[in-house]
């Protein structure tokens, strides 16, 4: 079958061939996140011995607790046992524990969902240096509220760093004032308050005590606006309006200067900013939007096709381009350029992107159409949307590898690839085939059939890809993008997982601007309009 014969073209390619890999294979491989992949799947295989494992400790380039659990358990080094252990513990589970265990494991999240009864415990176990300390005892006053007003410091660390359920019982008690809150606004800690409290509607009297803020210089862009968006849902269009501009001048990107102006537009509906918003030239949902409501031409996008192989580089070899990354990080910028000349060839076409888009400062929009040959078959919109996720997964580069291990150009886990593959009923798969395009968009494919059977809108399948589809369901189960004032606007930009949120809109603007080089163009318009479906139960496909 064709399937078979792909396959056969991928696992012919050196590095991905299936002997097995030694200690020796990681000598000479640069640090980089394709080795940190490669190191995981070496440390879970039954055979792989302690002295092993501590020989490979060294060579880890990004660590996280998933791999230090899985070092832990391999080495022979009882400390980093006892850390794997008590760091999941709850804090039933850590006060069985001896002390250093309990003070490992213990955590302010964990200590606020806990009763009251227990704060006296939990501080006769902490450790005398332990930040903690000042925390408990304040969690310990028959007041605690009020006695948090008179700490800002303590009253951001105990709010920041609790669960829901504690702020909601705790913190939503009286109004602060405007010259508190400008107090808690010269800390660090006041941008995470202020985001928490907006997206929090069980927090009714802290949101509209923000009503009253006058924002500072450490108030970051994005805070303020949030901070807009709160004056919008209690209908201060005049303080929206103002976090808005706040927000404009302070943002160093210009999707969020962008982002701010249309909610301007939406607050004023005035013309002159849809025409400010229309000029900017990043391509983003929102100046897209303001291009085709002011009827404007397609904003100017780069979309370079190239002939040819690289004579020598192997797009599939998941060290091959962190080893040219690592070259590009100590170049000048017009040594870059020239680097990117030499992958001038329709294999190497992301990379030339990925370069140019570094010597451009993103000052251009590059939306290449890599390996085109291998979705030709597909409608339209499947290519459109396959493109889409693919150029905000990996810019297409074949070989990338994510902090989590997702492989390739639709950055696939390894377990899901896995999984696809035993449901196509291929033997023998071998998971660095992910790395090869062919098996990349294929799987890619299949994967999106499965998302458009119960997801009729892209950005609902957007949310899907990056989040789950069981997380995307229960978001719009939730209420999300239901009639309302400015909806579908609001749901896009409160969805909590911020994460997710954002993707979707990347991705949704990717998918226009594809439609648009595909030859069959898509009405941003349309496609917000369309977000809003009256029954939760048709926003899923039967």
């Amino acid at each position: 079958m064709l399937y078979r014969f792909v396959l056969s073209l991928c696992f012919c390619l050196p590095l991905l061939a299936s002997d097995p890999v030694t200690l020796a294979f990681f000598q000479d491989k640069p640090r980089s996140l394709a080795k940190d992949f490669y190191i995981y799947e070496y440390l879970q295989r039954p055979e792989t011995t302690p002295q092993e494992a501590k020989a490979l400790f060294g060579m880890v380039h990004t660590m996280n607790m998933r791999f230090f659990h899985l070092f832990a358990k391999k080495m022979d080094n009882p400390a980093y046992k006892k850390i794997s252990k008590c760091v999941d513990l709850d804090v039933n589970a850590l006060l069985k524990e001896d002390n250093e265990c309990f003070n490992i494991g213990i955590t302010l999240n964990k200590i606020s969902a806990v009763p009251k009864t227990q704060l006296p415990i939990i501080a006769s176990k902490l450790s005398a240096k332990s930040t903690l300390i000042p925390i408990v005892k304040l969690m310990q006053s028959p007041d605690v509220y009020t006695e948090a007003l008179q700490h800002p410091d303590l009253f951001l660390t105990l709010f920041n760093g609790s669960i829901s359920a504690y702020k909601d019982g705790i913190f939503d008690q009286t109004s602060l004032d405007s010259a508190y809150l400008s107090t808690l606004s010269n800390n660090p800690k006041f941008n995470a308050f202020a985001m928490s409290v907006v997206q929090n509607d069980k927090l009714e009297t802290l949101q509209q005590s923000l009503l009253r803020f006058k924002p500072s210089l450490h108030v970051k862009s994005k805070t303020l606006f949030y901070l807009g968006l709160n004056a919008l849902k209690y209908a201060h269009v005049d303080q929206a309006m103002l976090f808005f501009e706040q927000s404009i001048e302070s943002a160093s990107k210009q999707e969020e200067k962008d982002k701010a102006l249309f909610w301007q537009y939406l607050a004023s509906k005035n013309a002159n900013v849809l025409q400010r918003l229309a000029q900017s030239r990043d391509v983003n949902i929102y100046s897209l939007y303001a291009r085709e409501a002011l009827e404007l031409p397609f904003p100017e996008i780069v979309s370079p096709v190239f002939e040819g192989s690289h004579p020598s580089f192997q797009i599939s070899d998941p060290f091959a381009w962190p080893r040219v990354m690592n070259r590009v990080y100590s170049m000048k910028n017009e040594e870059v350029q020239t680097l990117a000349q030499s992958f001038r060839y329709a294999d190497t076409l992301p990379h030339y992107v990925y370069l140019m888009e570094r010597v451009t400062h993103y000052a251009k929009n590059y939306y290449p159409i890599p390996y085109p040959e291998e979705i030709a078959n597909y409608s339209t919109h499947r290519q459109a949307l396959m493109l889409a996720i693919a150029r905000q997964e990996s810019r297409f580069i074949p070989s990338v590898v994510s902090t989590s291990y997702a492989l390739g150009m639709m950055q696939f886990m390894p377990f899901v690839a896995r999984d696809i593959a035993a449901k196509e009923k291929i033997d023998d798969f071998d998971i660095k085939a992910m790395f090869h395009p062919h098996i990349a968009y294929w799987f890619g494919n299949i994967h999106l059939n499965f998302l458009e059977k119960s997801l009729y809108h892209p950005l609902f399948v957007a949310y899907a890809y990056n989040g789950g589809i069981g997380f995307t369901k229960r978001h719009l189960l939730g209420g999300a993008f239901k009639e309302g004032a400015y909806e579908p606007f609001w749901s896009l930009e409160t969805m909590q997982n911020e994460e997710s949120r954002e993707y979707g809109k990347k991705v949704l603007a990717n998918y226009v601007v594809y439609r648009e080089l595909l030859g069959e163009s898509v009405s941003i318009k349309n496609l917000f309009e369309t977000l809003l479906i009256p029954s939760v139960t048709d926003r899923f496909r039967n």
